[in-house]
């Protein structure tokens, strides 16, 4: 590319995704801007407190101690990065450049950019699920975890009786990890039971453990001896009396934000049923010049590696599509 011609890319979300696509965006020539709302990049491994083992050669190293190595790569080849900063509006001008306007702590800013990159990822699925229960509003709430937060202060659960709702990976090895802390764990799962084999077979061989597929949580209340859990299921009605409820289940993405900020020019991006962004193999949406990196458009196998890939991946193919416009 001439030195007269560098493309800019504004990449919304500043997760392993978001970063991983700056970073390329930066080594192909072009002009990157990180934006997040929250006030440190990382995005969802800010919430993994346990020890890696699954990203090669980041092994015994938390999320949060990854996402610092990520941040002090893009800050040490002084990609702009701008935190705190909520997107209002995305729109088009008749040249086809993007304008987004950001509310910002300093008030409003905005930034042009050639193309667009939604790499805003995922939140846990947390109060809301349970906030409809008969006897939910009444709960000490210091009893209730949700997602990530459920991986904490794990050690205070010895001798404690744990309720585990959720039929995935994390609610079963959470319900496993409380088991080794030693408490008593039912685990409830409303469909069958989903999570990797070794989880499921040590729980069921484990004692202080139940498990139950295809089973809801039917009311939650304060007890004298901490929470009553009703519970319905193919067995009938019961109810159960715990020291603390721990909600497992799953994730959702961070899409609903687009609804409302995008100008009438701009063909709002396809979406599945569940909310998540719908690419090509390459990271192309229905929209020309949006693109999608990470788990916000990856429910299939949404993880800090498959992130940074199509981070990087669409980086490239951002570099393709503008090297085909680019002034000749």
């Amino acid at each position: 590319m001439p030195a007269a011609f560098s493309p800019r890319v504004c990449v919304i979300g500043a997760g392993p995704a978001g970063m991983s696509c700056a970073l390329w965006l930066h080594n192909l020539g072009l002009e990157a801007t990180l934006v997040d709302t929250e006030k440190s990049p990382g995005g969802a491994m800010l919430l993994n407190f346990l020890n890696n083992n699954w990203v090669l050669g980041q092994r015994g190293l938390s999320g949060l101690e990854m996402a610092a190595r990520f941040t002090e790569h893009i800050e040490s080849l002084a990609i702009p990065l701008l935190l705190e900063c909520r997107p209002t509006r995305l729109a088009r001008d008749a040249h086809g450049q993007f304008q987004l306007s950001l509310e910002t702590p300093q008030g409003i800013s905005s930034v042009e950019a050639d193309a667009i990159v939604l790499a805003t990822g995922t939140r846990f699925r947390g109060r809301e699920i349970l906030i409809g229960l008969p006897g939910f509003g009444q709960c000490d709430p210091g009893r209730l975890r949700y997602g990530p937060h459920c991986f904490t202060r794990l050690s205070m659960l010895a001798g404690k009786r744990l309720l585990v709702i959720g039929g995935g990976d994390n609610a079963l090895e959470n319900a496993a990890l409380a088991l080794d802390a030693g408490a008593s764990v039912t685990v409830v799962a409303r469909n069958q039971f989903r999570a990797q084999a070794r989880f499921i077979e040590r729980l069921q061989a484990a004692g202080h453990c139940a498990l139950h597929a295809d089973a809801r949580l039917t009311a939650l209340q304060p007890s004298p001896g901490g929470l009553l859990a009703s519970l319905e299921g193919a067995a009938g009605q019961w109810q159960l009396e715990v020291d603390r409820v721990h909600l497992l289940a799953g994730y959702a993405p961070n899409t609903a934000f687009l609804d409302g900020i995008l100008a009438a020019e701009i063909a709002p991006p396809l979406k599945d049923e569940r909310g998540y962004l719908c690419g090509d193999a390459l990271g192309r949406t229905s929209t020309p010049g949006l693109y999608v990196a990470g788990d916000v458009g990856n429910p299939a196998f949404p993880n800090v590696l498959s992130a940074l890939a199509q981070g990087a991946q669409v980086a490239k193919t951002i570099e393709f599509d503008l090297n085909q416009t680019r002034p000749r």
